[in-house]
Parts: C-alpha cells; structure tokens; sequence
C-alpha cells in the first residue's frame, strides 16, 4: 500500500486524490475502522489534557468517572475490533463476543465513510468491504438451522421492468418467462423449501421480517440498502448479497444466483432434485 499525496482537488472534495490503496475484499474496512480508532482515542486525549484541569476543579469524582467510562468505552472498541480481526482472518468464531463486534462497528462506522472520503475511496467502496466483513462472521450464527429459519429478502427491481405481473406479495406469481431472474429464485424456493419475499422498500421489509420472523436473512439489495439494513435488524443475523446493476440503480437488476444457492447448499438440503 502506497500513497501519493497532493493536497486540495479541484472540486475540493477529497485531499488525496492520488494513491494505491487495496479496495477490495474485508482488507478496506478494517483498515478503516483502525484509522478511526486511533484518530479518534488521539482526539480524544486531547479533548481530556484541555478540559481535566476544569473538571477536577469542578469535582475530583466527576472527573474520574468521566475517564473511567472513557477507558471503559475504549477498552470495549478496541476488544470489539481485535476480535473483529480474529474472526475475519481465522476459521474461529466467539460468538459470546458478537454483540461486541456489532457495538464497535456501529460506533466506527460512520468515521471510516469520513476518512474514506478525505482517501477519495468512494463510499460504495467502503460499504461493499463492509459486507464482506460482516458476511465473514456471521455465518457462525447461521449454523444448524432448518430452511424454515432462513428469510431470503430480494428487492423488486430484480424484476424485469416491462413484466405486467406483480410479485411483490407471491413470487409464485412469476409465470417463468425467462426475462429476469426471478424464475431462477422461485425454483430455489420450491427445491430448499425457503421462504422468499420481494419488498418494494425499507418499510415492507421491515414488515416482513416482523411477520415471518426468521432466525436469518439472505438479503440482496445495493451498497447502501444493504449496510442499512444489516446494522437495522441487528441482531438477526443477515448475510448480504450485493446485486447487479447492468443498467443502472433500481431497474432491470440482478443477482449472482450461485451464490445464494451455494449458501443455501452450506446450510440447508433440497427437499427434491430437479429432474
């Protein structure tokens, strides 16, 4: 990893804007959220050498509780990202820690968008290594369940813009004409047994989830729907999938069907072989 630094863009929006930077896979992220860490217990100290001598005057037992809960709010990141760590780079998963984990992303999440930005790293980019990461320790949570726990969320755009038949309610409403994908999930459905919907947006889906309550979710969707959503249902476990966009957002979309069959295969066995 190298950078070459120039300060100022003319559109002044980033103030690196040259640079080698890998920007693919969970390497992104994580690099990310160290940056933060640091940047943010370094601001921070800062903050404490300049207002500490006011606070003791103020009151000693304030102060110190002060700082106790900060060395406590930063013990819990720094343990939640080092586990984090663990759990990407190795088979293991501590799943007592994955509340942790969650709280610490959460927490550093919206600065690694900021640094991101000031890198010139787009925030798709940080977004999709994000997934990754999640993805990557949380198919632990998913273990030893039936086809019945696992939700796969899609959203409409999957479907072909000019079909006239309406699947949001029952993709069984599809009548397999082959234009989309769609036909390729609803076979998926009928061989794993899984429970499929479609949602027109952030609302439905959140409906349901609440209506079909499932142990886990296989969600689709764009960079931006998707981390929304995965920090949102927390602590149902979601595996996301990322979707194809050959024409642009929100229309005529689609989806890398291996990969969700592949996971279902991991998790799951089909009810019947297609003849």
């Amino acid at each position: 990893m190298s950078f070459i630094s120039e300060r100022g863009s003319k559109k002044g929006r980033c103030f690196i804007v040259k640079y080698e930077i890998e920007t693919k896979g969970k390497f992104l992220f994580l690099l990310l959220s160290t940056i933060s860490l640091i940047l943010l217990m370094v601001i921070t100290t800062l903050l404490w050498w300049f207002i500490s001598p006011r606070l003791h005057e103020l009151s000693s037992i304030l102060a110190m509780g002060i700082l106790t809960a900060l060395r406590m709010f930063y013990f819990l990141v720094i343990l939640g990202i080092v586990i984090l760590f663990f759990e990407c780079y190795s088979q293991y998963s501590i799943k007592v820690f994955h509340k942790l984990i969650r709280f610490s992303i959460v927490i550093l999440f919206p600065f690694n968008v900021m640094i991101g930005k000031f890198l010139c790293i787009a925030k798709d980019k940080v977004r999709e290594s994000f997934v990754q990461v999640n993805n990557s320790f949380i198919k632990s949570k998913m273990q030893g369940l039936n086809a019945n726990d696992i939700l796969v969320l899609l959203p409409h755009c999957l479907q072909n813009y000019d079909c006239t038949y309406r699947i949001t309610n029952d993709i069984n409403n599809c009548t397999e004409c082959n234009k989309c994908s769609i036909v390729k999930l609803k076979k998926i459905s009928e061989r794993y047994s899984v429970k499929i919907a479609i949602a027109t947006g952030g609302t439905l889906a959140r409906k349901i989830i609440v209506d079909t309550k499932p142990k886990c979710i296989i969600a689709v969707a764009c960079q931006r729907d998707l981390v929304d959503g995965l920090l949102e249902v927390f602590p149902i476990p979601v595996y996301g999938i990322l979707n194809e966009r050959p024409q642009g957002p929100c229309i005529n979309t689609d989806v890398n069907i291996n990969k969700i069959e592949g996971f279902l295969e991991h998790f799951t066995k089909p009810i019947r072989e297609e003849s």
